[in-house]
C-alpha cells in the first residue's frame, strides 16, 4: 500500500529507494504494521485514513531520530555543464553552497545527494565519485 501511495510499481522499489536511509527503523516499521494486521481497521477509519495516520506517525519518528547519512569518505565532484569543468569540492563546500545558493539544510542536501547521488545548485551539478564513474560506464558502454 505505501509503495502504491507512492506511486512504485514494485515494493522493492520502495525498499532501494528509503530502506538505505533508516536501517534501525526497520523494525519499528514492522511493529506497527503487525499491530495494525492483529488490530486491524481502527474505529470508522478507511484503510486509507489508518494508512495516512499511520505513516504520520513514522515521519513524526523519523523527524525526532533523523537517519545518520555519512559521505564523508566520498569526493564529491562539482561539474559546469556549460563549460564541462570538472572540479573536486570538500563536502563542506557543498553543504555551504546548498544552504546559501539553494536554501537547502545541509542534512537534505547530503540526503538527497545520497539518494541521488547528485544535486544541481545554481545550475552546476554536484556528483558523488560514485555516480561520475557509473555514468562514464554507461556512456561507453552505448
Amino acid at each position: 500500500m505505501v509503495s502504491q501511495r507512492l506511486g512504485h510499481d514494485k515494493v522493492e522499489t520502495t525498499w532501494r529507494t528509503y530502506a538505505h536511509l533508516y536501517p534501525d527503523k526497520e523494525k519499528m516499521l514492522a511493529t506497527q504494521l503487525d499491530t495494525a494486521k492483529i488490530h486491524g481497521i481502527a474505529g470508522n477509519l478507511s484503510v486509507e485514513e489508518q494508512l495516512l495516520k499511520f505513516m504520520q506517525q513514522f515521519q513524526k519518528y523519523v523527524t525526532e531520530q533523523p537517519a545518520l547519512i555519512d559521505i564523508s569518505q566520498e569526493e564529491i565532484y562539482r561539474w559546469n555543464p556549460e563549460t564541462k569543468e570538472k572540479v573536486l569540492v570538500t563536502q563542506e563546500e557543498f553543504e555551504t553552497k546548498a544552504e546559501l545558493d539553494e536554501n537547502i539544510e545541509a542534512a537534505l542536501a547530503v540526503t538527497e545527494i545520497f539518494q541521488d547521488g547528485y544535486l544541481e545548485i545554481c545550475g552546476l551539478v554536484y556528483c558523488l565519485a560514485v555516480t561520475v564513474q557509473r555514468y562514464h560506464k554507461s556512456v561507453s558502454a552505448k
